[in-house]
């Protein structure tokens, strides 16, 4: 019989970024959530980059803390290094990105979770589900025989499922350097129908900051007034501590490199899963890049109480003495002491075209799965993808409507929709040109588009829902008091804040925040109109057919890889042309226009 304190509502197995998510939102909307994992000294730990945010990464994290989430304000307590990215676009293109402190990051989550009301860190390993006769998942049994009951499980093991490390020929079961797989849930799996993949991520060197050559790298300073993630925290809070530091890798390491390929395992056929395309190793830059006689590294320090230093760009699975030969051959780095030796992690995935969009398991009532099991990359991809398993577990047990995020709504939206329409087969990452409305979906109003709805979920208090509409209100107030010829100017000609601060004066005298609100909403007015017209309009050709020996090489403007989703799905209609994986919006409108150009070897016609 099992005891009380093994009885709880939600069951989350996994303390990483999704799984800390899970637990805190099941948490928040009443739940008794156990949250259980192999060491509970490894919460929220930063397995690869101690960063937050970057390109949509950055959004997200708005978007999470939009919701009451977790990650945004850990960051801004932890943050040593602050930037907004894409500064160079319009402010739908910023991405907020802080460079933290590795170990503060992971005490400061386990502080917070064990402090959280309805969450019970639980330690042991997972090893199996428990099935009720009905087929439902009702908890999950640990390695040391303890069963935990629970009326909905939250799967987030990230990269531990049969987790295999790569260093050259040498190789070790683990899910990270110095933990062990997990074992026996990809055989449940499999036991109960589910479609597996095998997918690979890896990481770079930890390098001594004393034996780095500085004088031989460019300092990268965070920015002059960093901002916060989370919209509560007072920007005067959050400080930049540390440089960042860029230097280049050489043709001779290129050339100790390519030497080397029969001793790398995504080439001599050791690893013969998909690693991500979008943060490559450096044997797969120096191959597809072979043109390129440098490429860039990011030195990134992992904290200020640390002198670990992060080499962002030179992710590797080569063997330990050609990652000598590599760093030798780098000027600032030929003298480094190397802490850790990068590697190479092969795990389990399950395909996310098997889930719904809450999140949950089709097939099986009361599983819910979030994060790299279901083959994305990314903390800030796995910390939304919790927060919403989590959400919608506890959801479904009170009987209320799942929180399901529309691709209008969120990027969150967007990455769920990804997964569970296309499914994939490599790791996926967010960019802003996944998303069709991207100049809507921006960091600076992710608390107006989402906090009405965490209300209603439960997510978040009235007070801050009624903080929100109020500010929202202010915006739409101030957007109304603009002189019809400022705003013209405004959107047309592209002005700063400044600059329009000159000519609708109103702006100087609203909170910074309102001002810069309403800047954007009227900066973006005439392009977010359009915007509507465009995607009505390719909701209703989503039937148009496509010429049947249609050449996608002679499509221009397609990026690389939609043209080659496309080239091998060989779509009929445009709707399907959509549906495909790695297909963005943006190469969907170019197919249309290009269509409608006359410039197609064929003529598209409505069915």
């Amino acid at each position: 019989m099992t005891s009380q304190r093994h009885r709880f509502d939600v069951a989350v197995v996994g303390a990483g970024h999704a799984g800390v998510e899970a637990a805190a939102a099941a948490a928040r909307i009443g739940a008794r959530v156990a949250l259980i994992s192999g060491n509970l000294d490894t919460i929220a730990k930063m397995s690869c980059n101690p960063a937050i945010g970057g390109v949509a990464k950055g959004q997200v994290v708005r978007e999470i803390d939009a919701l009451g989430g977790v990650m945004a304000r850990a960051a801004d307590a932890t943050g040593i290094h602050w930037r907004i990215l894409g500064r160079g676009k319009g402010p739908a293109m910023w991405s907020p990105r802080a460079q933290c402190d590795k170990p503060a990051y992971a005490q400061w989550v386990k502080e917070y979770v064990e402090g959280l009301s309805g969450v019970f860190p639980l330690q042991g390993d997972c090893v199996d589900l428990l099935i009720d006769e009905q087929g439902r998942v009702t908890g999950v049994r640990l390695r040391d025989g303890r069963d935990i009951q629970a009326a909905a499980t939250v799967v987030t093991t990230g990269t531990f499922l049969r987790g295999l490390l790569h260093q050259g020929e040498a190789q070790v079961a683990g899910g990270r350097m110095g933990d062990g797989p997990g074992l026996g849930l990809s055989d449940t799996f499999q036991r109960l129908g589910l479609r597996l993949g095998r997918m690979k991520t890896g990481t770079p060197m930890r390098l001594h900051a004393d034996s780095i050559d500085w004088s031989l790298c460019e300092a990268q300073p965070g920015d002059e007034a960093p901002r916060a993630f989370a919209f509560e925290t007072h920007a005067a809070t959050v400080r930049n501590a540390v440089h960042c530091w860029i230097c280049h890798t050489t043709a001779e390491a290129h050339a100790a490199i390519t030497d080397n390929l029969h001793r790398a395992p995504m080439y001599n056929g050791q690893i013969d899963s998909v690693g991500p395309r979008y943060c490559p190793s450096i044997e797969d830059k120096v191959v597809r890049f072979a043109h390129r006689d440098r490429h860039q590294l990011f030195l990134e320090p992992e904290g200020v109480r640390t002198r670990e230093v992060y080499v962002n760009g030179l992710s590797t699975s080569l063997p330990v003495a050609v990652q000598d030969q590599i760093l030798s051959a780098i000027p600032a780095l030929s003298q480094a002491h190397v802490l850790r030796y990068g590697y190479a992690v092969e795990y389990d995935v399950v395909d996310p075209s098997q889930l719904d969009h809450s999140l949950r398991v089709r097939s099986v009532p009361g599983l819910y799965l979030a994060g790299q099991i279901n083959g994305t990359s990314g903390y800030e991809e796995a910390a939304m993808q919790g927060l919403l398993a989590g959400a919608n577990a506890a959801l479904e047990l009170a009987g209320r409507e799942a929180l399901i995020l529309s691709r209008a709504d969120a990027y969150g939206g967007v990455m769920v929709d990804d997964l569970v329409a296309g499914g994939l087969d490599e790791p996926y990452r967010l960019f802003t040109s996944r998303a069709e409305h991207r100049l809507s979906l921006r960091a600076d109003n992710a608390d107006r588009r989402l906090v009405p709805l965490a209300r209603r979920c439960g997510l978040v208090d009235e007070a801050r829902a009624e903080a929100v509409a109020a500010k929202a209100e202010a915006i739409h107030a101030a957007v109304a008091a603009t002189p019809p010829a400022a705003r013209k100017r405004i959107s047309g000609e592209g002005l700063d804040l400044e600059q329009a601060m000159e000519i609708a004066p109103h702006l100087v005298a609203l909170p910074p925040v309102v001002a810069e609100g309403t800047w954007i909403e009227l900066r973006y007015a005439a392009y977010l109109e359009r915007e509507a017209v465009r995607i009505q309009r390719l909701q209703q050709l989503r039937d148009l057919t496509l010429p049947s020996q249609l050449q996608w090489s002679e499509v221009p403007g397609l990026s690389n890889e939609g043209r080659s989703r496309l080239q091998r799905g060989a779509p009929r209609t445009l709707g399907e042309a959509e549906a495909l994986p790695g297909v963005t919006p943006g190469d969907i409108e170019t197919l249309w226009a290009w269509l409608q150009s006359g410039r197609s070897s064929g003529q598209a016609q409505q069915r």
